[in-house]
């Protein structure tokens, strides 16, 4: 087992030109059991020795520009865009189950690309499957793009990866500035034109299959287990398995900052009760050992032999 390095990343939130840092912790750990029991007791102990990460956002001078948290509330499904054929489509009939939405802006000479490609890579190293147990939906907040554009950057990206993702599984949307206006208001998205670029931030959304806002995870540097919770918080009413259940007892969101952060006080209390239960155990079993008539007459009976053996 491994647990990786707590270590701070760095977000840019740009015009490409101008820059804000977000510093945020890190946990990456992998899991190896062979019983439950065990699986709950090495994973307690490993979450213990990491320490939690809050994220601190430092968003440009400009408070137009940045993340205002929007979590509960449901973006409009009625809304209509554009596929990469230039077919109309609302967002009801993209969003069936668990989605992870991506503003950006296909031109973009700046974060676009870099946040684009991390979520890829994060795609590629997940468990989950796109287009079973969640969808994607990369939308351009810049209304003067094309579908042709956006089938471009589609066809460039998923060409790229290293897992097949359906084209199904994950939409290049385009549209008109109304309907971008108002899905960047549901989720909280501000951005900016900055001449014919934009200022915006660097962040990734998801929603369950109501279109309800879960979870944001910002930066351009997403952990693969961070995205599956975020995920599986999406799916409503999915029965978790047992090391997603101890990864949910190991982390928990944390809206302000925005990320998951490890919560040391459960991990105590789930290891104080898991060495309390075998102690209990073993001091129950030695003391039924102790106490079994059995095990004396059997001991008497083999004496006995003995000595009639001896004679």
């Amino acid at each position: 087992m491994s647990f990786g390095r707590m270590e701070a990343r760095r977000d840019s939130l740009s015009t490409c030109a101008s820059r804000s840092v977000i510093v945020s912790g890190r946990a990456m750990f992998t899991y190896g059991w062979a019983r439950r029991l065990a699986g709950l007791l090495a994973s307690g102990l490993l979450c213990v020795s990491a320490s939690s990460g809050l994220v601190a956002q430092e968003y440009a001078s400009d408070a137009t520009v940045g993340i205002e948290s929007k979590l509960g509330e449901t973006i409009p499904l009625d809304l209509t865009f554009n596929e990469e054929d230039g077919d109309s489509v609302t967002l009801r009939s993209l969003v069936k189950r668990p989605t992870v939405f991506v503003l950006v802006y296909f031109r973009c000479p700046g974060i676009c690309s870099p946040l684009m490609h991390e979520v890829a890579a994060t795609v590629d190293k997940m468990k989950l499957t796109p287009g079973i147990d969640y969808d994607l939906i990369t939308v351009s907040f810049d209304a003067r793009e094309t579908p042709q554009l956006a089938r471009m950057a589609k066809e460039n990206l998923l060409g790229e990866m290293k897992r097949k993702v359906p084209p199904d599984a994950w939409r290049f949307l385009t549209g008109d500035e109304t309907n971008i206006a108002k899905l960047a208001d549901a989720f909280g998205y501000r951005f900016k034109r900055d001449k014919e670029d934009f200022a915006h931030p660097a962040t990734v959304m998801f929603v369950s299959k109501d279109g309800k806002i879960v979870r944001y995870l910002p930066g351009l540097n997403i952990l693969p287990k961070h995205m599956e919770m975020a995920i599986q918080d999406a799916a409503e009413g999915r029965a978790r398995s047992f090391m997603q259940k101890i990864q949910r007892l190991c982390y928990a969101y944390d809206p302000e900052g925005k990320t998951y952060i490890v919560k040391v006080n459960r991990i105590i209390l789930a290891v104080s009760l898991v060495t309390l239960s075998l102690f209990i155990g073993y001091l129950f079993a030695f003391g039924k050992k102790k106490s079994d008539p059995n095990s004396n007459l059997e001991t008497t009976t083999e004496e006995e032999t003995g000595i009639a053996d001896g004679d």
